[in-house]
């Protein structure tokens, strides 16, 4: 890493309260790496043993079963970190991980993280922490799949990814849109292409826009049932 590299890794979440000695011996045996959206920095299967800093960028976690159809699980920012699970048990990876922009990552092999977490074990209760809130937003995840229909998961989709102007970041495509809703991407083209006429939805060439986002809000409302 370059001579910025602790005040880099003081950002780090992870890496905050960690004494500056420790940052330097960590800045010295890290490696950084940049990559182009649309590469793939870990694949489902692969064995590895280091774990992805999030220095730079966005990349998107994606799930993949024995047929080849995949779930967006998570994206993740700068600060965040993924390849935990490998790092921790040994196992090949369990998910695809490819990025979504232009960014840059900080990789921490396995023998120098468990070094380093030997004198500070907060380090591992901090990515222990992690692993839960993951595992909680996993199983919100499946039980949306589980009760939404096809047009409610593609309306939930759109607000999680809209600002507050109902903006959308550019890289957001169809195909994003249908991984994140375990959707085919046909089934989600229609969905959009339909709320594009009625007024709903507007793509421009920054990206869609949610123009009724009130609407797409009340199909995510809880059904209420009259007797």
């Amino acid at each position: 890493m370059n001579g910025n590299a602790v005040a880099t890794l003081q950002h780090v979440p992870l890496f905050q309260n960690m004494p500056s000695q420790f940052l330097r011996h960590l800045a010295q045996v890290a490696i950084c790496r940049r990559f182009r959206a649309g590469d793939t920095l870990c694949q489902k299967g692969e064995m590895g043993s280091t774990l992805f800093i999030l220095l730079k960028g966005q990349v998107m976690v994606v799930g993949v079963d024995d047929e080849g159809r995949e779930v967006l699980l998570n994206l993740l920012k700068p600060g965040d970190f993924f390849g935990e699970l490998s790092l921790i048990d040994g196992r090949p990876r369990s998910a695809d991980v490819i990025a979504v922009t232009d960014g840059e990552a900080l990789l921490v092999r396995r023998s120098d993280f468990m070094a380093l977490a030997e004198r500070m074990p907060h380090l591992i209760w901090q990515v222990m922490e992690v692993i839960a809130r993951r595992m909680r937003e996993a199983d919100e995840l499946i039980m949306r799949m589980a009760w939404l229909n096809a047009q409610e998961r593609v309306a939930w989709a759109l607000l999680e990814f809209a600002n507050s102007k109902g903006y959308l970041p550019q890289w957001v495509s169809v195909n994003i849109i249908a991984k994140r809703c375990g959707l085919a991407r046909e089934t989600a083209s229609r969905i959009l292409s339909q709320w594009q006429k009625e007024g709903v939805l507007q793509r421009t060439k920054e990206g869609f826009v949610v123009l009724e986002p009130s609407k797409l809000q009340v199909m995510l409302k809880p059904k209420t049932s009259h007797q």
